[in-house]
């Protein structure tokens, strides 16, 4: 299972049990006795090789980049607020950053392509991604960045688990019945991207779509169907990268 160094600090702080106060010398004891007693768990690991480094870092300028055009879009909430006399040089100062803005995400997003396109691995996983539906260019990038080419994981179980969309059952004894649902540490990058090719392929694929609208018909929660639609696109994806071929829409090969 990969895990986060956030995922991993919480991990240590709930072994602690009940503690009152806080020292480094005390967090350091701590620390080093949770490493002695999980050594049977160590797994030697290695560095990713640069083009994996480097496509993560363009994701993140990319993200970076996005936020701040967000950001400096709102300006423009200020024209229902404020006379023109005032927002006139503020506006001039925005428009020319924004043009900036979008220039710079349009070379990220095209160096992104480069990499994408110069490495034989990513080429053929990303050609073979898009053809699952609802999955386009950048949730096919991040999932080929954020699984190192579908090599860090053994199944899609694991990683619909590292994304946040894998359901988990609250329940104890017979009086305690909570309601399954999916747990706050994720990846939200991933999370997000798989949201947007869900909601895309229940509208665009036959399968997804007669599947969602027959499970929302039986009175299940819809926001529950629609994470079983992230689960399935998730298995699509390690199955066209396990069989090395594109996906088939076996609803419209029958028809």
């Amino acid at each position: 299972m990969v895990l986060k160094k956030g995922s991993i600090i919480l991990e240590i702080k709930r072994s602690k049990g009940i503690v009152r106060g806080k020292t480094d010398k005390a967090d350091s004891r701590d620390i080093a006795l949770y490493a002695m007693s999980h050594l049977h768990q160590l797994k030697l690991s290695s560095l990713p090789e640069k083009d994996f480094v480097e496509l993560r870092l363009l994701l993140t300028e990319r993200e970076k980049v996005i936020k701040a055009i967000n950001l400096f879009n709102m300006t423009n909430e200020s024209k229902n607020f404020l006379p023109n006399s005032v927002l006139k040089t503020t506006l001039q100062h925005n428009k020319r950053m924004m043009t900036f803005l979008k220039k710079q995400l349009k070379q990220i997003e095209q160096s992104i392509e480069n990499l994408v396109q110069s490495n034989p691995v990513f080429k053929q996983q990303d050609d073979l991604l898009q053809s699952i539906p609802g999955v386009g260019k950048q949730t096919s990038v991040l999932l080929i960045a954020y699984t190192q080419a579908f090599t860090l994981f053994q199944n899609h179980r694991q990683f619909a688990c590292y994304a946040g969309v894998a359901p988990f059952e609250y329940s104890s004894g017979s009086s305690i019945k909570g309601r399954t649902k999916v747990s706050n540490l994720a990846n939200k990058k991933l999370k997000t991207a798989l949201n947007m090719a869900a909601l895309s392929a229940k509208k665009h694929d036959t399968q997804l779509k007669f599947y969602y609208e027959k499970k929302v018909s039986e009175g299940k929660n819809k926001m529950l169907v629609l994470n079983a639609v992230r689960c399935k696109i998730i298995s699509r994806a390690f199955a066209v990268i396990s069989r090395n071929s594109k996906y088939v829409n076996t609803m419209k090969a029958v028809a």
